[in-house]
């Protein structure tokens, strides 16, 4: 078995710096989710921590959908049956898990790298297989480096080590790949270690991605499954409702077969309650050529979920869109932690969870795994337990265990500098198996760095944007502790606490640090952050006042996101003409930002600037969000207010939902996931 630095060559999009403000978290730490039927035993833990967070990362926004040649580092693990390679600077991805013997790739690998605004902190890429440690929607470290390295076992066989530190948490991720020479499967020993001395929401799902097929068949060993009613899936915002059902005729297909994922006409996902499960957990796609990818784990990571994008016309848009056209189609089966991914529990205070999780392909007798859906769960099963053992899952899982703290052999690749900055605030938090090198320290980590051995928070050069921020409670009280000293209350100093505390929760302490901020000097980065928590207060026109401000100090010039959030901010208070102002006033360069041109939609339709409107409806954003419907809704606004006018009327809502029924949008803008 060996293990190898390489590339990929690939066509695929190119993620530039990023947005470099802070998003604060929602105030409800809950998303407004309805139990529309749930079992008493799937209650617990029902959206808890479901409300969205993405500090201390910021938005990874800066994209396009033009594709070009791109060089991607990799990590092969490769014996004589199986080639894993793994992507090293995006979230460590799965990319392709390919059987030698077989001739065939056992996951979807898309063609393309191509990004869309489908994670926490925005860009996300289909294919393979993700580790999504953290917060509800994926994970932060979706396009992140990750360290990988290479280790070496108490039998003398080579291990691969892929980890880093969720700064959100403050997890330690780390996650071991074994491949023995005789193999044909590949383990991933996962372990996630809290380093707070308080317990932590801990969300988990490994989400993998394989081809959509005509006759795939998606099979785990419960019947019983949480599903969304997809009545309830209307838009972004909607409060979607959660509902028990019973595999596989779900009510929600009126009678149709919902092990075939391909009899979702609507983009859709159910959750496998497995949690009868004692000893391991499982899930496969069956495909009617003879083949299928199974996977299995230790019963830690007990439930299973099969999500598709369904075969209306909006989600095989998102497939066409997330790829080339007609070379998209991806279903996922995923394992978690919880009941759903709504669900969520907490990890103990200094706590750890471990499971070992295993990949690989097999042939199964058609026959027999397209027969009656009872018969065929029992029939795969029966050829998974062939393939692997519970005896040798559980075997495999103390081994690996055994093998946690093995020091790394040699550092591949590296990840962020973040992992090294704790180990200069507390050496003894570092697990004995993670090397974090100091020269991973840079420029992010250097103001953060400074306050540890200094004691200040160091000012910036004038005008400029803070490299980094930081939420971890530990940080907030030694920033605390400096500006006990006058000679420390500096703005930048105070700009932190700010939202150190409002992002904590203390909202009124964040808002008067930040104001406290603004009376030492008033800075464009400040004012802008005291408008977003003022506009979470409702508090508009307060809000309308400091981005003015925000504007006036430079803002949009620091920051295309400052225009960005102005043009948003006076649309929500009803300015409409404020919105249109501030964006004709921008450099052409600023008017060509995507967001910055979603944002003006509302405020141009408003104000009736038909022409802007149809160029917007023509163009082919990147950054269009999941389940995002607002450019499509103005369309049929749009056209609403046209039949309005040929029917000599201003009345043109009556006939909105007329338009809705009767007209077909342009594709481009249908990305629709339900009718």
């Amino acid at each position: 078995m060996k293990i190898v630095r390489s590339v990929l060559n690939i066509p695929g999009a190119e993620l530039e710096s990023g947005n470099p403000l802070p998003r604060f978290r929602d105030r409800a730490q809950e998303k407004p989710l309805i139990d529309a039927g749930l079992l008493e035993s799937e209650k617990k833990g029902f959206a808890y921590q479901t409300g969205f967070r993405e500090l201390p990362y910021t938005v990874q926004d800066t994209f396009h959908r033009d594709l070009k040649p791109r060089q991607l580092k990799t990590v092969v693990m490769e014996n004589d049956f199986l080639r894993a390679t793994f992507l090293a600077d995006y979230g460590g991805r799965l990319w392709s898990l390919y059987d030698k013997r077989a001739e065939r790739e056992l996951l979807f690998t898309n063609p393309v790298l191509r990004l869309g605004n489908l994670a926490i902190r925005n860009a996300w890429f289909s294919g393979g297989i993700e580790w999504n440690l953290g917060q509800f929607g994926h994970t932060c470290l979706t396009c992140e480096p990750m360290f990988f390295a290479r280790c070496t076992g108490k039998d003398g066989e080579p291990f691969l080590r892929m980890y880093e530190y969720e700064r959100q948490k403050c997890f330690f991720l780390q996650i071991d790949f074994h491949l023995p020479e005789d193999s044909d499967r590949l383990f991933a020993h996962v372990k996630i270690l809290n380093t707070q001395p308080h317990a932590v929401p801990l969300y988990w799902w490994t989400n993998i991605a394989v081809r959509e097929e005509k006759n795939v068949r998606v099979f785990s060993q419960s019947d019983g499954v949480v599903c969304i009613k997809p009545e309830t899936m209307s838009s972004q915002n909607s409060a979607h409702g959660f509902a028990h059902d019973t595999m596989p005729y779900l009510k929600s297909l009126n009678g149709l077969d919902a092990s075939y994922p391909q009899n979702l006409s609507y983009s859709n996902e159910y959750f496998f309650q497995n949690r009868h499960a004692l000893s391991d957990a499982w899930e496969t796609a069956v495909y009617d050529d003879g083949t299928a990818f199974w996977e299995r784990s230790t019963a830690a990571l007990c439930y299973r979920k099969m999500f598709c994008w369904g075969m209306q016309r909006g989600g095989c848009h998102w497939k066409d869109f997330l790829s080339l056209d007609g070379e998209g189609n991806y279903l996922e089966v995923q394992a978690g932690l919880s009941p759903s991914q709504v669900h969520g529990e907490d990890i103990e205070p200094n706590g750890c969870v471990r499971f070992t999780q295993v990949f690989g392909g097999m042939a199964v007798d058609k026959s027999e795994a397209f027969s009656g859906w009872e018969a065929s769960k029992q029939y795969v099963h029966s050829r998974i337990d062939q393939r692997l053992s519970e005896e040798e899952l559980l075997r495999a899982d103390g081994l690996y265990e055994a093998l946690e703290d093995t020091v790394p052999d040699e550092i591949l690749y590296c990840g962020s500098g973040w992992g090294a900055l704790e180990a200069a605030r507390d050496p003894q938090m570092i697990p004995k198996g993670l090397l974090f090198p100091e020269e991973t320290l840079g420029e992010k980590q250097a103001p953060w760095l400074a306050l540890l051995r200094t004691g200040r928070m160091p000012e910036p050069e004038k005008e400029r944007l803070p490299a980094s921020w930081m939420t971890d409670p530990r940080w907030m009280a030694l920033l605390a502790k400096s500006l006990q000293n006058e000679e420390n209350r500096s703005a930048q100093a105070l700009l932190h606490l700010g939202l150190m505390l409002y992002e904590s929760g203390k909202w009124q302490d964040g808002i008067n640090a930040m104001k406290q901020s603004i009376a030492v000097r008033p800075t464009a980065v400040c004012c802008r952050n005291l408008a977003q928590a003022l506009l979470q207060d409702d508090h508009l026109e307060e809000a309308c006042s400091c981005m003015e401000q925000a504007l006036a100090l430079g803002g949009a010039e620091q920051s295309e996101v400052m225009a960005q959030d102005a043009i948003d901010l006076f649309t929500k208070a009803g300015r409409y003409q404020q919105a249109w102002d501030c964006y004709r006033a921008l450099p052409e360069s600023l008017k060509a930002v995507e967001r910055v041109r979603l944002n003006t939609v509302r405020a141009a339709f408003e104000l009736e600037k038909w022409e802007f409107l149809e160029e917007q409806f023509a163009f082919p954003f990147a950054v269009m969000r999941e389940g995002e419907t607002m450019l499509l809704d103005t369309w049929f606004m749009v056209q609403a207010v046209r039949m309005a006018r040929q029917r000599g009327t201003t009345d043109w809502k009556s006939l909105l939902e007329e338009a809705r029924t009767t007209l077909s949008p342009p594709y481009n803008l249908d990305f629709r996931m339900t009718t």
